[in-house]
């Protein structure tokens, strides 16, 4: 019998109270221990149902709404939910194209392949022999599970603002979870989806996807080619038949970054079991989840990559800032000084040994504690590296995902990153240089940006004031004539490159000459001065 609404909403409230979260309506406080909470959060989930599942599912594919304990624990959900009836399948396929199911397929079997919080599936044979499976949506799943998104989302919502520190804004979160639910509840969205993935990666020749038939495409049941195929982490079978393991990673990893630089239209959920090998191609089933970066975003993500490769961390803070929303004022200071800290401390190895799906995670916590809210594109992104960071580390553990990243985008001549550790320290330390000099003129305006900001600090000893005055006064006095020698010395240069007569480039070495003279005065008065 199916449970009114306050019913339902008691049960949620009494099974989460149950596993230790009875602070999320009762009290300000929470239990510290946020390992275990996470813990009991994933059995509360799998004790209220397929519902909750899903929820929970999703919401693991969002490591900016929760600490990483709670995303790990509840990416171990799993959809062994028992199969519902098979008179539903007859039931509900006539229902949508008002026909008989055997009247349709030669042979279906009624006991279904899989059996998932949303759908279950079975296989089949068309009338002309086609191998097919008949996805099939849960009855009254969406009515239930849109209800229970809601009457979560309503339990949030009394819940002290202390909870905030559990999740960042739960109320746009859970309204992306059901706009995002809405969309995996409809097939027809999978449908187009799996057409959209199949044109994209039409010219990869590693690349397969299955057929759909289209005439039995509907809201609630999805027709496709059955795909015969070895699962990729059935490593002995793989090996059996003859594959090699190194290229079938290395052909996914560029798979996979052809999907995300040259698409921006990327598989939401690679895991395993929809990763199949058959004919010398990886095929990838299952288009419920797709993630797909806007334009913008995509140039970003190329510019981030950039950014973390030559240590920049004041590009990579005002990327975040530009593609974040933020609902309060943010302290930029100290959001610069976390991001500091972060490169000073994960960033020391070689960007060879660097885990990329980790990168962006630890990135992610940054913005997370700052309550910056990150395009749900990028988050899935993450997910999705995460999910085929584990598959590689099974086929080939030598495999490095920002290697490939390198060369991936040096022959698509978006970016360019740095092979070893030699090349990589030469080429940092020349651009590093090269902006310096060049650029002086825009660090003094980021400067007083920073200033203006509130991110300047300036530290003076007040002791003995007139002689420090003094002595600050000198020293800026110097500073200022050193640019003006060394802006002298870059337009002579300049002047001499572009001269088109001999006249003009006398000017040109007049002016370097007198720099230089200027400078070596300047030497001799520091010198003389004992602060050298």
């Amino acid at each position: 019998m199916e449970k009114s609404g306050g019913e339902r909403l008691r049960e949620i409230a009494t099974v989460l109270a149950s596993y230790g979260f009875g602070y999320l309506y009762r009290t300000k406080f929470k239990n510290a221990n946020q390992k275990q909470d996470a813990v009991s959060l994933r059995k509360a989930f799998e004790e209220l149902g397929s519902s909750f599942i899903k929820i929970g599912q999703i919401i693991s594919t969002r490591p900016d709404l929760l600490p990483q304990d709670y995303i790990d624990e509840l990416s171990k959900l799993q959809d062994n939910v028992p199969p519902f009836p098979f008179s539903d399948i007859q039931r509900i396929f006539k229902e949508e194209f008002g026909e008989e199911i055997k009247m349709v397929f030669d042979q279906i079997e009624e006991i279904p392949l899989a059996s998932a919080s949303i759908a279950q599936v079975h296989r089949a044979r068309m009338k002309n022999g086609e191998e097919v499976i008949v996805k099939v949506q849960r009855p009254d799943i969406e009515e239930n599970l849109l209800r229970d998104i809601a009457l979560f989302s309503r339990i949030l919502s009394l819940a002290p603002n202390t909870i905030k520190d559990l999740i960042s804004d739960s109320d746009l979160a859970l309204k992306e979870i059901e706009e995002a639910t809405k969309i995996e509840l409809d097939f027809r969205n999978e449908a187009t989806a799996l057409l959209k993935f199949k044109v994209f990666n039409r010219e990869l020749e590693s690349v397969g996807v299955p057929n759909l038939v289209i005439a039995y495409v509907s809201k609630r049941v999805l027709v496709e080619e059955y795909i015969e195929g070895i699962k990729i982490l059935n490593l002995p079978k793989l090996e059996k038949e003859g594959y090699i393991k190194k290229d079938i990673a290395e052909k996914l990893i560029v798979c996979f970054f052809s999907q995300v630089f040259k698409d921006g239209y990327f598989h939401g959920d690679p895991h395993p079991g929809n990763i199949l090998i058959r004919d010398k191609k990886i095929v990838f089933i299952d288009f419920g989840i797709m993630g797909e970066l806007a334009v913008g975003n995509k140039e970003s993500l190329i510019k981030l990559l950039k950014a973390i490769v030559f240590n920049d961390v004041d590009l990579v803070m005002n990327i975040l800032l530009k593609i974040g929303v933020t609902k309060e004022r943010i302290n930029q200071y100290e959001f610069y000084e976390d991001l500091n800290y972060f490169f000073e401390t994960y960033l020391t190895a070689s960007y060879q040994q660097i885990n990329m799906s980790t990168l962006f995670s630890d990135i992610l916590e940054v913005t997370q504690k700052h309550r910056i809210i990150i395009p749900t594109d990028f988050t899935m992104l993450v997910k999705s590296m995460g999910m085929l960071e584990g598959i590689l580390a099974e086929l080939d553990p030598e495999i490095n995902v920002l290697k490939v990243a390198n060369l991936y985008l040096q022959a698509s001549d978006d970016l360019s990153l740095y092979d070893s550790i030699s090349k990589e320290k030469l080429a940092i330390t020349s651009y590093k240089l090269s902006k310096d000099i060049i650029g002086f003129p825009n660090q003094l305006r980021q400067l007083l940006t920073n200033a203006n900001s509130g991110r300047a600090k300036l530290h003076i000893e007040l002791v003995d004031a007139d002689n420090k005055w003094k002595g600050l006064n000198k020293m800026v006095n110097r500073l200022v004539f050193a640019l003006i020698i060394a802006a002298l010395i870059l337009s002579s240069a300049i002047i001499v490159a572009m001269a088109e007569s001999s006249s003009v480039s006398v000017i040109g070495i007049v002016i370097f000459l007198g720099a230089g003279l200027m400078g070596i005065w300047l030497l001799i008065s520091i010198i003389r001065s004992g602060t050298l």
